[in-house]
């Protein structure tokens, strides 16, 4: 699943639940003290019992898919390296540690965000940088699958591919420049 998705998807579960749980508290809050409320939701529950089986089916959906998204994303992700007789497996908070690191060297005024995907025989890994001046940004990604291929390569023992996909911020004057015009 994408990043963009993942936050789609949090966000939508976040508001739901939150709206849920306001509307049954606010119910919570006034039921004691309303005597028509109180006698409307005795009627409502007598009367109306297929509609609270479905609303009780509907949370019980939503409280599985929760408990299945929260299993999903929260196991540790790893590849399988098998060079010859030996086989290694790479822990994904390993490469994220290892990023981190580097990052931190190589910007240690900003917070690099990145994103690593394990794919069958490469690991991608996309990063948002700083504003480069564009002369700079060539050479800058040169140097990068240098190091990159020295850390997965040397370091780590990973045999194949390390895909990079960058993009620089704007400087923060360019995109001023643009929201005036």
């Amino acid at each position: 699943m994408s990043f963009k998705l993942d936050r789609l998807l949090y966000l939508a579960i976040s508001c739901v639940i939150g709206i849920f749980f306001l509307i049954v508290g606010v119910f919570g809050i006034i039921l004691p003290w309303s005597h028509v409320l109180q006698t409307l939701t005795i009627q409502f529950i007598q009367e109306k019992t297929l509609i609270l089986s479905l609303f009780g089916l509907g949370l019980a959906l939503i409280g599985l898919s929760m408990i299945a998204y929260a299993l999903l994303h929260t196991r540790h992700r790893y590849v399988d390296i098998r060079t010859g007789g030996y086989a290694v497996t790479l822990d994904e908070n390993v490469v994220r540690s290892y990023l981190e690191k580097y990052w931190e060297e190589r910007f240690p005024e900003s917070h690099i965000p990145f994103d690593i995907t394990f794919k069958k025989r490469a690991i991608q890994i996309v990063v948002t940088l700083p504003p480069l001046p564009l002369q700079e940004q060539k050479p800058f990604l040169e140097q990068v699958k240098q190091d990159f291929n020295e850390l997965f390569g040397r370091t780590l023992g990973y045999p194949y591919d390390v895909h990079l996909m960058a993009r620089f911020e704007e400087p923060p004057l360019q995109s001023a420049e643009r929201a005036i015009n």
